[in-house]
């Protein structure tokens, strides 16, 4: 680093996020503890921050391999829409996302100061559940910068640009010169101007030449040259300054050059020089250029914006005659929070593109003319005296029926431009022909209102979405301005004199400053007032004889200090001649006296001599690779001493994680005796929950052996029902006919007897007898126990069941009740610290 100081310069842009709601965005290093943070944005998802660049100085001369930018986004809620004066004290911040940098990978690029830095796309990231979730993404450009190359140090410092700085006051122009033509030149901007030797910043303070010339590469005199201001140490100036260059008297033709020079404060030499020619300028058609310097010296090419009009009056028609549409102000209700500067322009094309660069393509035609303003500042200052207006655009009486509109533009962050100047369209106004039109030939000099709709598709929309526009136009002709200048001059004699003059006498006396006495003559004052004249005259011919001999002298002193330059050239470069002359006769006479030397001596001599040099180069040769061996070998233990040392680093912040661990652990385990305590009373819970569901499994158990009784009981009490019913059926019909089937039952009764004599008989010819109601009973036995056998496992299962959901039961309520005993700790320790 050289000993010098530098910062990190951090900017964030193309911010998007899901939803639309009030956001802002911090940022820390991990090795500062200060933490930076944008303004809060509109309710949009694609925030325009306005502070959104920040500057941190670094506290030593490198950058740490392991350092790590944090950035976090943070949502602001319950805040009101329309609460634009109060935009800090409104709303309750949220972190909604976060996301680390690390620079290990990116120092070579950041350290070289003259690339363009890194530029990454980052994403903000919130851990849901298990995952992390994606919940907005950004760009961020990171450069590392000198200290004096830094224009800001401190957000908090950042204040509105003063009225000195960027911002001049319009040219004011004569009504009563009959113009044959005039162009208005505005110088803007330049990017990427060269860097300075001479200056101990290394960094230009640049400055324009504007003026007219008749000849191709022939500069003009220095009292007919207008200079733009002087900004210092800036390799990205704006100038924003305008200049009305009118035709000399005895030029009546469109001929000639504009001559734009820029030049540094510093050198002599001019930066870049441009001519312009005026005959191919068209009149009312404004061009706007953008010029790439060719200077082989320097690798990145600067860059110049100017815009030119050829403004010709129209002499073969009386009625189209030259107007000036003013522009008085522009008002916001409220003012936008985070824009400052913006252009006004006037359109002849409906379905332009909503892109300057694109205008200003299209503007080859004459109703694409487009003319741009100045660069203003929200709120603008009155920078023209006479109309007391922000902008004036200079237009034929037939341009108002030609669908003119205006325009209000600002900075876009998410269109690409080398510039800092306003490139995104923000709002534009209705047709105002008519409006124009009737403010001319208004006899009454009235202003009227336009407002501007705002354009909802342009990434300029939410800075400009709460506020409203209202532009204060007016329209005057040469006769007009006239009238103003003749208005003014009066009200200017008024205020030096205290009172209006009674007579041309008295008026010719104070302006000449000459005390006229009161009691002489008419005749005798006018001699007296003619002297004083023809010597103001004598004095006033002096002066410019003066300034015309000083000229000259200026002129012939130019042209000797040119001469002299010249000659010193010729003599550095002789003496550089005579330099390397110098050295190589030295050599020579070298070994002339070598040659000598060697030829008085003998053969003995020379050997002698040569094994001494032998000796003596073997020697030198000897300790040489004895220092490139402990060169080496200190190199090595350079090497390993900075391996060390970044181990020991990697040690350190391990050993502090570690301890932070211990110290978490500790607390941990201050915590053990509440805990005991509290296993100890759920412990004392928990058998007495078994108990309890112990003496309910026996009560279900029980329940359901009763159960099981009853609708035994239950199925025998039915069947009981049935068959006495049964019977009392048979009864009754034995009773009605047992006098006539008698004998039937017997006989029946008879047949079935001997039907079982005759199995019976049967069974012991065969010798196996078998009685039919044991049989039927053995099968009704064993399926009574297979019955039985699955009820009793159905319930074996099911008290399984219980006991399982019984112990889980235990767990869950153990488990709520040591986190019921944690949450009432907590409370007790934080009751008592109050």
């Amino acid at each position: 680093m050289n000993d010098q100081k530098a910062s990190l310069l951090i900017s964030i842009s193309n911010v998007e996020f899901q939803r639309d709601y009030h956001y802002f965005i911090t940022c820390q290093m991990e090795s500062e503890g200060e933490k930076r943070r944008t303004d809060i944005s509109a309710c949009v998802a694609n925030p325009v921050f306005t502070a959104s660049t920040f500057v941190i100085p670094l506290q030593q001369q490198r950058i740490d391999i392991s350092e790590k930018i944090h950035f976090a986004a943070f949502v602001v809620l319950d805040r009101g829409e329309n609460n634009i004066q109060e935009l800090h004290s409104k709303g309750q911040a949220r972190l909604l996302g976060e996301c680390k940098l690390e620079l290990g990978s990116s120092i070579p690029a950041l350290m070289d100061f003259s690339g363009i830095g890194i530029r990454q796309s980052l994403k903000f990231q919130r851990i849901s559940g298990d995952k992390e979730v994606t919940v907005g993404r950004f760009i961020v450009n990171i450069k590392l910068v000198a200290e004096q190359v830094i224009p800001i140090t401190n957000q908090d410092d950042i204040k509105p640009l003063d009225k000195e700085d960027i911002f001049h006051e319009l040219p004011l122009v004569d009504p009563f010169f009959d113009f044959q033509w005039r162009v208005r030149v505005d110088i803007r901007c330049g990017v990427d101007l060269p860097l300075n030797r001479a200056n101990p910043s290394g960094l230009p303070s640049p400055f324009a030449e504007v003026g007219y010339t008749l000849y191709n590469n022939q500069q003009p005199n220095m009292q007919q040259l207008f200079l733009t201001n002087i900004v210092e140490n800036n390799r990205h100036p704006i100038w924003n300054s305008q200049f009305l260059l009118s035709n000399p008297e005895d030029i009546t033709r469109q001929e000639g050059f504009i001559y734009i020079c820029f030049r540094d404060q510093y050198i002599s030499q001019p930066l870049d020089t441009i001519y312009i020619p005026i005959q191919y300028l068209r009149p009312f058609i404004p061009i706007n250029l953008e010029f790439q310097s060719q200077n082989v010296e320097y690798e990145s090419k600067s860059k110049y914006y100017i815009s030119l009009t050829l403004e010709v009056p129209n002499q073969e028609s009386f009625v189209d005659g030259l107007v000036d549409v003013i522009i008085h102000n522009v008002h916001f209700d409220p003012l936008p929070y985070t824009n400052r500067m913006f252009i006004v322009m006037t359109l002849n094309d409906l379905d332009s593109p909503q892109n300057i660069a694109q205008k200003i393509m299209e503007n080859q035609l004459e109703l694409n003319a487009c003319f741009i303003s100045s660069i203003l500042k929200i709120p603008p200052f009155q920078i023209h005296k006479t109309y007391k207006a922000v902008a004036y655009f200079t237009l034929p009486r037939s341009y108002l029926s030609k669908q003119i509109l205006f325009f209000l533009a600002g900075k876009d962050d998410s269109i690409a431009c080398p510039h800092q100047m306003p490139n995104g369209i923000a709002g534009m106004s209705l047709e105002q022909d008519d409006t124009l039109k009737k403010l001319m030939f208004a006899k009454e000099k009235r202003a009227a209102f336009v407002p501007l709709l705002w354009k909802k598709d342009t990434k300029l929309y939410p800075v400009f979405s709460t506020t409203k526009c209202m532009l204060e136009l007016a329209c005057f002709t040469q006769e007009d301005q006239k009238k103003i200048l003749q208005a003014e001059g009066l009200k200017q004699l008024e205020e030096q004199q205290g009172e209006n003059p009674k007579n041309p006498m008295d008026t010719l006396a104070g302006y000449l400053g000459v005390n006229v006495p009161q009691n002489i003559g008419n005749n005798e004052k006018w001699g007296i007032l003619a002297k004083e004249l023809a010597q103001k005259q004598e004095i006033v011919h002096r002066m410019i004889k003066d300034l015309d001999d000083k000229s000259e002298s200026l002129k012939i002193t130019g042209v000797e200090i040119v001469e002299l330059r010249r000659q010193i050239k010729l003599l550095q470069s002789e003496n550089a001649i005579l330099r390397k002359k110098l050295n190589h006769d030295e050599q020579i006479e070298v070994q002339s006296i070598i040659q000598k030397e060697i030829s008085t001596m003998s053969m003995e001599q020379l050997r002698q001599k040569i094994v001494k040099l032998a000796t003596a180069y073997r020697d030198e040769r000897i300790r040489n690779e004895d220092f490139e061996k402990a060169l080496k070998k200190t190199q090595k233990d350079i090497s390993n001493a900075r391996q060390i040392e970044y181990e020991f680093e990697i040690l350190q912040k391990k050993q502090q994680d570690a301890l932070k661990k211990i110290s978490s652990y500790q607390q941990e385990i201050s915590k053990t005796s509440l805990l005991k305590e509290t296993i100890r009373k759920q412990e004392k819970v928990i058998e007495k929950l078994e108990k309890l569901i112990e003496n309910t499994l026996k009560d279900t158990q029980n329940a359901r052996k009763y159960q099981l009784e009853a609708e035994k009981l239950q199925t025998e009490n039915i069947n009981l029902q049935i068959q006495l019913k049964n019977n009392a059926y048979v009864i009754n019909n034995t009773s009605q006919n047992q006098e006539n089937s008698s004998l039937d039952i017997y006989k029946q009764e008879i047949v079935k007897l001997q039907k079982v004599i005759a199995d019976l008989q049967g069974q012991l010819h065969s010798k196996n007898p078998q009685t039919v109601q044991d049989y039927q009973w053995e099968n009704e036995k064993v399926e009574f126990e297979i019955k039985l056998h699955k009820a009793t496992s159905k319930i074996e299962a099911m008290e399984e069941e219980m006991l399982e959901n019984a112990k889980n039961y235990a767990k869950e309520i153990a488990q709520l009740k040591l986190i019921i005993a944690e949450k009432q700790a907590m409370l007790d320790t934080l009751t008592l610290g109050f």
